[in-house]
């Protein structure tokens, strides 16, 4: 039987899926401008966010047994602007490793705040780039002879395109929050200069919200949903997390037809850095994948730093 291997699984997929996936964290509460940039508008205090995701953790591939398991990372910066139309600006920079794909976005977010009675609507727009590469040294293909592999084999093929991001969402005075957005809008395509061969990273439409929930003075619950769709699946993210004091966090969560999700966390430094770290419990088609997926989450809040001048809390949110 000819060898397959998990490089070769997501060369096809690249090709011939309908519509791929959207880079996705478990930790997508902590850090919503990626997938909404209305949400930097909320954002009251400048931040740098880093996450660091290890998917199905210890998966090797079938031909060679070396790592396969797809790992993703992110930094992100937002910062509240003062006495401008705009009420926030943040940047977000992935890095995404899929075997023999990779995939890098640069995207800057800005928005603008309009006040209503009972709290505020924002409008969030996210232009950047997103550049995909094709590494030829890590294919294994089973027919080295195809033409429309002749151009990767061996080397390094890259394409850089322009993308759009768009959203919107309204916070209450209280904090409970509800948002819809789109990426991808203007639906990158990527051929390598190879004729036959195109992809395009499918417009996608992200609903999500949340509401904390005071239990007493040291103890909040906060729900949260996020269902996203490319007009052709649907899948959602439904789960809460527990604060305790402003200082320690944990929390569970259930994504459709993939795992199960427990979420533990500590703020450090006066409540300026926060950690947290989730684990992922396959629970769907496990035979397929390794059992557990691992994430890392990091955030430093300044709050000295503001475009504009000082800028003061306006309401309890979710990122806390």
């Amino acid at each position: 039987m000819a060898r397959f291997s998990l490089y070769i699984f997501f060369i096809i997929a690249f090709w011939v899926a309908e519509a791929q996936n959207n880079l996705f964290f478990s930790h997508h509460m902590f850090s919503p401008s990626y997938y909404n940039p209305a949400w930097v508008g909320v954002e009251s205090v400048s931040s740098v966010s880093f996450l660091y995701r290890n998917q199905w953790t210890g998966y090797n591939t079938s031909f060679d047994g070396s790592g396969g398991a797809p790992n993703t990372q992110m930094l992100s910066f937002v910062v509240p602007v003062k006495d401008l139309p705009i009420q926030g600006i943040g940047l977000n920079v992935s890095n995404d490793n899929l075997g023999p794909e990779n995939n890098i976005q640069l995207q800057l977010s800005a928005a603008y705040e309009l006040k209503l009675r009972f709290g505020s609507l924002y409008f969030g727009v996210m232009p950047g780039v997103f550049t995909k590469t094709i590494n030829g040294n890590k294919l294994d293909p089973n027919d080295p002879t195809d033409p429309k592999l002749q151009s990767f084999l061996g080397s390094r093929e890259t394409q850089t395109k322009f993308n759009m991001g768009f959203g919107l969402l309204y916070q209450s005075d209280k904090g409970h929050y509800i948002g819809i957005s789109s990426v991808n809008l203007v639906e990158p395509s990527f051929d390598f200069g190879v004729d036959g061969l195109s992809n395009s990273q499918k417009r996608s439409y992200v609903i999500h919200g949340g509401k904390p929930f005071v239990i007493n003075k040291k103890i909040t619950l906060r729900p949260n949903v996020i269902l996203r769709t490319n007009l052709t699946g649907v899948t959602f993210d439904l789960g809460s997390i527990l604060n305790y004091n402003d200082k320690m966090w944990t929390g569970l969560s259930y994504r459709l037809e993939e795992s199960l999700i427990a979420y533990f966390g500590y703020s450090l430094m006066n409540n300026k850095l926060k950690a947290g770290y989730s684990f992922d419990l396959v629970v769907h088609n496990p035979d397929a994948k390794q059992p557990t997926s691992n994430e890392i989450f990091l955030r430093y809040n300044l709050p000295d730093f503001v475009f504009g001048g000082r800028k003061s809390v306006k309401t309890p949110r979710f990122t806390f």
